[in-house]
């Protein structure tokens, strides 16, 4: 049974390889914006900082064209946010996860709620994005049983990470390389987003961070906030423990 599903794949992969693109379609259904980083693999130099983020505006779609992870040495990861920070920890992000293989007909792909915790509120640095509203990846046009789905919605996952490690059964699935994936956000509802309801004021003493509600951006001081909570323009703010939910950090 499993050499026949293989071999059904590879049959549809050869004739479908002409008409898809592929690619990871985000659509956007939330009314406010959502952003990803494309993170690839250890020595991949693929810019993945805070500012390399591409943003998916409220009701719209964004196309990230696959790269071939094979010359990679190692599959990619799409980190997605409804914050346009990430890198300064603590930060809750959803992940989508592929690893293409044209040269074995075979895509890998997965769903992660694995960094962030699903127990605290959105004005929690490390609130889960998206999934409150609903969210789902899925690859279109494909028969049930084939290519499978995974979504959360209503504090409830379906074949997706939900923590660390390996095992036997794990929500990884394959599909044939040349499908396309689809990322949809708030499917069911409009869920509470990252910071919700914290309104942040650009700084007029010089300090930042949640404690004050102040954001050093646009700040006569600097638009860095630092690791101590203060805004300026020196490395000693801008890089390391730069709080970039609190300002902006290169």
């Amino acid at each position: 049974m499993k050499t026949t599903f293989v071999q059904g794949l590879c049959l549809l992969a050869f004739a479908s390889l002409a008409a898809a693109t592929n690619s990871v379609k985000f659509i956007n259904k939330c009314p406010y914006p959502i952003y990803f980083w494309t993170v690839g693999p250890g020595g991949s130099k693929i810019p993945a900082e805070d500012h390399d983020r591409n943003e998916v505006p409220a009701d719209s779609t964004v196309v990230h064209e696959m790269l071939n992870t094979e010359y990679l040495g190692g599959g990619m990861s799409i980190k997605i946010r409804d914050f346009p920070w990430y890198q300064v920890a603590p930060a809750g992000i959803i992940q989508v996860e592929y690893n293409l293989e044209p040269s074995r007909g075979a895509m890998w792909y997965d769903l992660s709620a694995i960094d962030c915790d699903r127990s605290v509120g959105p004005n929690h640095p490390l609130f889960c994005p998206l999934i409150g509203g609903g969210m789902s990846l899925y690859v279109p046009g494909t028969e049930e049983g084939a290519c499978p789905p995974a979504w959360c919605a209503n504090g409830h996952c379906v074949n997706t990470y939900e923590e660390h490690g390996s095992w036997y059964g794990e929500p990884s699935s394959m599909c044939w390389a040349g499908a396309d994936i689809h990322v949809e956000t708030c499917t069911h509802e409009v869920g509470p987003h990252t910071f919700q309801g914290q309104e942040l004021t650009t700084s007029t003493d010089g300090t930042c961070a949640r404690s004050t509600g102040y954001t050093c951006a646009g700040s006569i001081f600097g638009d860095c906030c630092s690791q101590y909570g203060f805004c300026g323009s020196s490395p000693d703010y801008c890089y390391t423990g730069c709080q970039g939910e609190y300002g902006i950090c290169p």
